[in-house]
């Protein structure tokens, strides 16, 4: 197993994310809609897998992954956004949210931490949960709350960088 593999598991989700949002505009079977979103978690887990298990971990790779989970689910969103399951702002919030991760990681390798990883994983999970509810009234709420948690993150992370810098 070598790094471009699980790289190319990583891109793969950028393909996943515009598969996602073809099937979402234009209102095609969800049941493929439910296996886009499985491939993209299934690609995600096996490159962080493939990357632990055969030392592959280096922080350019984990930059890429980040990077297309992220595509994945801007093009995802970006769908629930042209069928108006989704408002225009939540795409903006999941643009700055990634500008914030990368920023306070600074040049080494990138910092996790459980709060910004459970924001992830709601923007991750909205646009499946979207789909599968299909009501505007419920994915406001999603997004609002979605959105209150990444401030409270990206305020804590800010907060957090700046301690250990002093």
């Amino acid at each position: 197993m070598n790094r471009l593999i699980v790289n190319l598991l990583s891109i793969s989700r950028i393909l996943f994310g515009l598969l996602f949002l073809y099937f979402v505009v234009l209102k095609l079977n969800l049941a493929f809609l439910i296996i886009i979103f499985a491939l993209a978690i299934a690609s995600d887990i096996l490159d962080g897998y493939f990357s632990r298990k055969y030392d592959l971990v280096v922080d350019n790779g984990s930059r890429i992954d980040v990077i297309c989970d992220f595509f994945f689910i801007i093009f995802s969103t970006l769908g629930l956004v042209l069928t108006d399951l989704a408002p225009f702002w939540f795409l903006l919030i999941i643009i700055l949210k990634l500008i914030e991760f990368f920023m306070t990681s600074g040049n080494g390798a990138l910092k996790y931490d459980n709060f910004g990883t459970f924001v992830a994983y709601m923007f991750y999970a909205f646009p499946i949960v979207a789909v599968l509810i299909n009501s505007k009234n419920i994915s406001l709420i999603l997004t609002i709350t979605i959105t209150v948690c990444a401030i409270a993150s990206s305020l804590l992370r800010i907060k957090n960088m700046r301690e250990s810098n002093d």
